[in-house]
C-alpha cells in the first residue's frame, strides 16, 4: 500500500483549505443567487396572481361597461320613443285647434243668430207696446161710445115720455124714439163686446209679452254662456300654444340628452377600447412572465451546477 509521506499530507492539507478558502465566496454569491432567485420565483407567482386578478377585474369591468351601454342604447331607444310620441302629440295638438277653430265658428254664428233673435224680440215688444198703448185708446173710444149709448138711450126713453104726453101728434115720434133706444142698445152692447175683446187681447198680450221678456232673459242669458264658452275656447288655444312652447322644451332637452348620450356612449366606447388594450399588456405581461419563469428555473440549473463544475 501506497503511504504519502507526512509533510505531503500537510501540503495536500493546506492546499485543500486554501481551495476551500479561495472558492467559499463563489459558493457564498452561489447560494446567495438561489435564495434570491428564490424570492424572485415567489415574487413572478405573486406577479402573475395579481395580473390573473386584475385580468379578472377588467374582464367584469368590460362586462359591467357592456352591459351599461347596452342601457343607454335602451335609453336612446326611450328617447326616440318619446320623441315619437312627442310628434304624435303635435298632429293631436293640431286636430284640437282645428275643431276649437270649427266649435269657435259655430259659436260665433250661434251668437250672431241670438243676437239678432234678442234684436226680433227687442222690436216685438216695441210692437207690442204700441199695441198695447192703441188698444188703450180703443178702450177709452168704447168707454166714450157706451157713454155716448147710454146719453142716447136716456133721450130715447125722454122722447117716449113726451111723445106719450102729446098723444096722436106724438105717435110717429114714438116710432123714432123705439128706434132710437134699439139703436143705442144695440151700439152699448156692441161696444161691451168689444171691450169684452179687447180685454181678453189684452190679457193675451201682456202674456206674450211676459214671454217675451222671458226669452229675452234666456237669450240673454245663453249669450252670456256663449260669451264665456268662447272665452273658454280662447283659453283652450292658449293652452294649446303653451303647449306647443312646453312640446318645443321637451324637443330640445330631448335632443340635447340625445347629444349627451352619444357623447356617454362614446367615451364608454373609449373606455371599453381602454380596457382592451389594457387586457392585451396585461396578457402580454403575463405571458413574459411565463417567459421569465421559464429563464428563472434556466438560471437556477445553471447556478446549482457551478457548485459541482468547483469542485471537480
Amino acid at each position: 500500500m501506497f503511504f504519502r509521506k507526512k509533510g505531503e499530507r500537510k501540503e495536500i492539507h493546506n492546499t485543500q483549505q486554501k481551495s476551500e478558502k479561495n472558492i467559499y465566496p463563489i459558493l457564498h454569491v452561489v447560494k446567495s443567487l438561489k435564495e434570491y432567485h428564490k424570492e424572485l420565483v415567489q415574487k413572478e407567482v405573486s406577479a402573475l396572481f395579481e395580473l390573473n386578478m386584475i385580468s379578472r377585474s377588467f374582464d367584469g369591468v368590460l362586462n359591467e361597461a357592456q352591459q351599461f351601454r347596452s342601457k343607454l342604447d335602451n335609453f336612446e331607444q326611450n328617447f326616440q320613443s318619446i320623441s315619437q310620441v312627442s310628434n304624435q302629440f303635435d298632429n293631436v295638438k293640431g286636430d284640437i285647434s282645428n275643431s276649437v277653430s270649427e266649435a269657435q265658428t259655430e259659436v260665433e254664428d250661434l251668437k250672431n243668430i241670438s243676437m239678432e233673435v234678442n234684436t226680433y224680440f227687442k222690436e216685438m215688444e216695441n210692437v207690442f207696446s204700441l199695441l198695447q198703448q192703441d188698444m188703450e185708446k180703443i178702450k177709452q173710444y168704447m168707454e166714450k161710445i157706451e157713454s155716448i149709448a147710454d146719453q142716447t138711450n136716456i133721450l130715447a126713453i125722454n122722447a117716449s115720455i113726451e111723445a106719450a104726453r102729446a098723444g096722436e101728434h106724438g105717435k110717429g115720434f114714438a116710432v123714432v124714439a123705439t128706434e132710437v133706444r134699439t139703436l143705442a142698445d144695440g151700439i152699448k152692447k156692441l161696444a161691451t163686446e168689444v171691450d169684452a175683446s179687447v180685454k181678453a187681447l189684452e190679457t193675451g198680450t201682456e202674456g206674450l209679452n211676459g214671454s217675451i221678456k222671458t226669452s229675452q232673459e234666456s237669450i240673454g242669458a245663453g249669450t252670456f254662456k256663449i260669451e264665456r264658452i268662447y272665452e273658454l275656447f280662447h283659453k283652450i288655444i292658449d293652452a294649446s300654444e303653451g303647449a306647443t312652447s312646453v312640446q318645443t322644451e321637451i324637443g330640445r332637452v330631448m335632443d340635447d340628452s340625445h347629444n349627451d348620450l352619444r357623447i356617454v356612449c362614446g367615451f364608454f366606447d373609449k373606455i371599453n377600447e381602454r380596457y382592451q388594450e389594457v387586457e392585451q399588456h396585461i396578457n402580454t405581461a403575463s405571458k413574459l412572465g411565463t417567459t421569465k419563469s421559464s429563464l428563472f428555473e434556466d438560471f437556477d440549473n445553471m447556478i446549482s451546477q457551478i457548485p459541482h463544475i468547483i469542485e471537480d
